[in-house]
C-alpha cells in the first residue's frame, strides 16, 4: 500500500546531501538518498515499548452518510442468514479450519514476491487452486505466462503481469437475454495484492524461501538486517513446503487478543515480509474462494477472487491495470473483462484516492575522466531547481499537493581517479486531483534537463554532444487520482450494509480521507469500489520495512470478516439462496469504463 505523504517537501536539508555528493565528485559511491526533504542517514533502530500504550480514544465519526437502498438492506439480511453461508462459516469456525488458514498463510507468505516478480508466488497459488482447493483448470483464469484471456492489457511497463485469479461461476451468462460487453459477462472482483516490498529482488532459486524468525517481546525490535538474520529461532518447512509443527511452530501459533495479552502471555514477534501488508488478507481470500466452491455458493454474476501483482513500490499497479485494461499513456481504463464492482482487501472503506506521478531519471556522465561534467553535480542542480518549486496548495486554495525526492543514488567509480558513471534520481508528486498533478508534472519534469544543461554549461559543453551529461528516463509510474462526486454507489452500499447487518459498524458513514491503493484504478475507470480486511493480528509493525512483524490474532475475527466480505460481494453479484429464491444483483450487467475496447 502506498501511503500518502503528509508533509511539505521543500528539500532545504536535501541540499546538504547533494552538496556532499558534489564534493565527493569522482569518489561518490552508491546509496546516497534524500527522503521527504531530509538528508538520509543510517536508520534509527525501530522501538517497541516494553508496555504497550493504550490507544487514544477514537475521534467522533466524521464524513458523509450514504443512503442505502431498501433492496440492499433486504439482500444483506437474507444473504447473511442463508443456511449455505451459515454452513460455510460453521466449518471455518472450527479449530481445524483456523489451523489450516494459519499454515497456508505461513507457507505462501514465505515465498518471496517483489513487485513485478511475483511469478513464484503466483505459481504456487495456481498449483494449490487445482491440486488442493477444489478448482478445475478452466476456473483458474490467469496463466503462468502472465496473460488473462479477454483483457487488452497483458504487458505493463514492458513486463508480464503475474496475477493469480480464480472464478466462482455465476448463473447469469446461461440465462435468456444475458447482456455482455464484447463477449464478457458481468463480474465482481475481490482482490488483495501478493507482492511484498521486501526483499527487493528474487533470491537465487537454490535458496528461494524467506526465513520466518521468532523473537520474544522482551527483546527490542531488530535494528539491522544482520540482527534479524542472527535470530536463531525460526519456523521450519519440509521438502513439500509444509510448515513443520515443532516447538517453534507452537510458539508462533499462540493466539492473542491484542499486544498486551501477547506480551504478558509469552507471545512472539513473527518477522515476515508481507505479514501485515497484506498477505494475511490475500491468503484468506483464497480460503474463502475454496470454501465457496466446496459449499456450492452460487452467485448470479461471476465473482473473481484475485491475488494481484504490482501494488507496492515500482509495481505501478500492474495487476489492476491488467484487470481493468488501464492504458498508462492515455490515462483511461477499458474495463475489458466487464467488472461491475471492486472489493479490495486493504481495509478502510476509502472512496477518494491520491494519484501520483513518479519519475526515475538517470544522469549519465560522458566519460570516466574526472575533469568533465559531473553526474552528481547535474543531479544536485536538478534537485536545487526542484527545491524552489511551490505546489498549487502552497500558492493558494487548491487540493493538497506534495512532491518528494525519494532516492538519489550514484554508481561507484569504476577505478580510482575516474568519475562517477551515472546517478539516479527518483521524484514523485501526489494529489487527489489530476489537474494539480499535471501542474506539478509540467513544472518539475523540465527541471531534470535543466540540471543537466546547467552542469554542461558550467563546463562549456553543449547538450547532446558526446562530451556532455545526458539524461535518460528509466521509469515512469502513474497512479490515477480520483475524488468521489457521491458516496452512493453499489460497492459502498454493500460494504456498509454488510457491516451494519453483522454489527461491525453502526452507521452508513463514509469517511472524508484519501488513500492510495489498487482501488485507484477501478475508481478512476468508473467502477464502484470498497475495501475490507480478512486478516486478524494481535499486533504488528514495520510495514514496508525489512523488520515487518506480526503476532497471531483471533481466528474468530477472520471468520466474521469473511462473513462480511461474502455478504457484500453477493449483494452486488446476486445470490441463489438455499430456499430456492434468487437475490437479484444490486447493479446492472454493464460495467463502466473510460475507454472502449478495440478488437
Amino acid at each position: 500500500m502506498q501511503r500518502p505523504d503528509t508533509r511539505r517537501t521543500r528539500f532545504t536539508a536535501a541540499m546538504l546531501v547533494l552538496a556532499a555528493l558534489v564534493a565527493l565528485g569522482s569518489h561518490a559511491g552508491s546509496g546516497q538518498s534524500v527522503l521527504h526533504g531530509q538528508a538520509a542517514s543510517a536508520p534509527a533502530a525501530p522501538q517497541t515499548p516494553a508496555t504497550p500504550q493504550a490507544p487514544a480514544a477514537p475521534a467522533p465519526p466524521a464524513g458523509t452518510p450514504a443512503t442505502i437502498p431498501a433492496s440492499v438492506v433486504t439482500a444483506a439480511e437474507k444473504i447473511a442468514n442463508d443456511p449455505q453461508i451459515a454452513a460455510l462459516l460453521k466449518e471455518q469456525s472450527t479449530d481445524a479450519a483456523a489451523k489450516a488458514r494459519w499454515n497456508q498463510f505461513l507457507e505462501i507468505t514465505r515465498i518471496p514476491s517483489p513487485p513485478r516478480y511475483e511469478l513464484w508466488k503466483a505459481a504456487e497459488i495456481h498449483r494449490r487452486l487445482v491440486s488442493e482447493w477444489g478448482f478445475s483448470p478452466d476456473e483458474v483464469v490467469t496463466r503462468a505466462d502472465g496473460t488473462i484471456a479477454g483483457t487488452d492489457t497483458n504487458i505493463v511497463d514492458g513486463l508480464p503481469v503475474y496475477n493469480a485469479c480464480v472464478v466462482i461461476k455465476g448463473s447469469y451468462s446461461s440465462g435468456a437475454g444475458a447482456q455482455h460487453y464484447k463477449g464478457e459477462y458481468p463480474k465482481v472482483l475481490v482482490e488483495g495484492h501478493i507482492d511484498v516490498v521486501n526483499p527487493e529482488v528474487l533470491p537465487p532459486p537454490s535458496d528461494p524461501f524467506l526465513r520466518i524468525k521468532l523473537q520474544p517481546y522482551a527483546q527490542p525490535v531488530v535494528a539491522t538486517p544482520a540482527e534479524l538474520a542472527a535470530i536463531k529461532d525460526e519456523l521450519s518447512f519440509d521438502a513439500a513446503g509444509r510448515v513443520i509443527e515443532n516447538e517453534q511452530y507452537a510458539r508462533a501459533s499462540q493466539i492473542f487478543a491484542n499486544a498486551a495479552a501477547a506480551e504478558a502471555g509469552g507471545g512472539v514477534r513473527i518477522y515476515l515480509p508481507g505479514y501485515g501488508d497484506m498477505m494475511a488478507s490475500t491468503s484468506n481470500a483464497f480460503v474463502m474462494a475454496a470454501a465457496m466452491k466446496k459449499h456450492k455458493i452460487r452467485p448470479v454474476y461471476d465473482i473473481w477472487i484475485c491475488g494481484t501483482a504490482g501494488e507496492e513500490g515500482k509495481g505501478n499497479l500492474a495487476g489492476v491495470k491488467q484487470l481493468y485494461g488501464f492504458d498508462q499513456g492515455l490515462g483511461t481504463g477499458s474495463n475489458p473483462l466487464n467488472f461491475v464492482a471492486n472489493f479490495g482487501l486493504e481495509g478502510g472503506g476509502t472512496v477518494n484516492f491520491i494519484g501520483s506521478y513518479r519519475f526515475e531519471m538517470k544522469f549519465k556522465a560522458p566519460s570516466p575522466r574526472p575533469d568533465g561534467p559531473s553526474a552528481p553535480a547535474a543531479m544536485a542542480a536538478a534537485i536545487a531547481k526542484i527545491a524552489d518549486v511551490k505546489t498549487p496548495s502552497d500558492l493558494g486554495p487548491a487540493p493538497r499537493t506534495t512532491y518528494t525526492v525519494g532516492r538519489a543514488s550514484c554508481e561507484p567509480p569504476p577505478a580510482p581517479g575516474t568519475s562517477v558513471p551515472s546517478c539516479t534520481l527518483e521524484v514523485d508528486m501526489r494529489s487527489t486531483r489530476k489537474e494539480t498533478l499535471d501542474v506539478m508534472r509540467n513544472t518539475i519534469e523540465p527541471m531534470f534537463q535543466a540540471g543537466v544543461s546547467a552542469e554542461n554549461a558550467r563546463h562549456g559543453r553543449r547538450d547532446g554532444s558526446d562530451e556532455a551529461i545526458s539524461l535518460e528516463l528509466l521509469w515512469y509510474g502513474l497512479r490515477p487520482a480520483y475524488v468521489a462526486e457521491s458516496v452512493d454507489n453499489v460497492a459502498v452500499h454493500a460494504g456498509l450494509q454488510s457491516g451494519i447487518q453483522l454489527g461491525a459498524i453502526k452507521s452508513p458513514m463514509v469517511g472524508t480521507g484519501s488513500g492510495s491503493l489498487n482501488d485507484n484504478v477501478p475508481a478512476h475507470t468508473g467502477v464502484p469500489t470498497y475495501q475490507f480486511s480478512l486478516a486478524s493480528s494481535a499486533a504488528g509493525a514495520g510495514g514496508h520495512a525489512f523488520w515487518e512483524w506480526g503476532t497471531r490474532g483471533l481466528p474468530a475475527n477472520e471468520v466474521s470478516r469473511m462473513h462480511r466480505v461474502l455478504t457484500a460481494a453477493l449483494i452486488v453479484s446476486g445470490f441463489h439462496a438455499a430456499d430456492g429464491t434468487v437475490v437479484p444483483p444490486a447493479i446492472g450487467p454493464m460495467g463502466k469504463r473510460t475507454r472502449e475496447v478495440v478488437r
